[in-house]
């Protein structure tokens, strides 16, 4: 004599068919959460690189300690956090570094008397 499974799964325990809700949507031949997408473009990583603070300390030639201090007096690049890591963007480090430039050459302009 053949067992039934303990769940209950034999033809007679599944329960009645589902039923329908409504007629089925038409396809209008495009998928809406595709619609907003520019498909014409090729793909672009648009992911910028970005350093940790132990990496641009190292690339600056400085510590992460002279990091901190530059942020908390509001001199430091800008930056956020990844839970409890900071993180650099590249573009934002090249900004600052340029804004850092910008500020020495007005204190010490080139060819000047001193």
């Amino acid at each position: 004599m053949a067992s039934r499974h303990l769940l209950g799964t034999s033809a007679t325990s599944i329960g009645p068919a589902r039923t329908v809700l409504g007629p089925p949507r038409r396809f209008s031949g495009r998928t809406a959460h595709l619609s907003l997408m520019d498909t014409e473009q090729p793909h672009q990583d648009t992911l910028e690189t970005v350093l940790t603070l132990a990496e641009l300390a190292a690339r600056l030639g400085v510590t992460a300690h002279t990091l901190y201090d530059l942020r908390s007096q509001g001199r430091g690049p800008r930056g956020f956090r990844v839970g409890r890591q900071l993180r650099f963007r590249t573009g934002e480090v090249d900004k600052w570094l340029r804004h850092l430039e910008d500020e020495d050459a007005e204190r010490h302009p080139a060819g000047g008397t001193r």
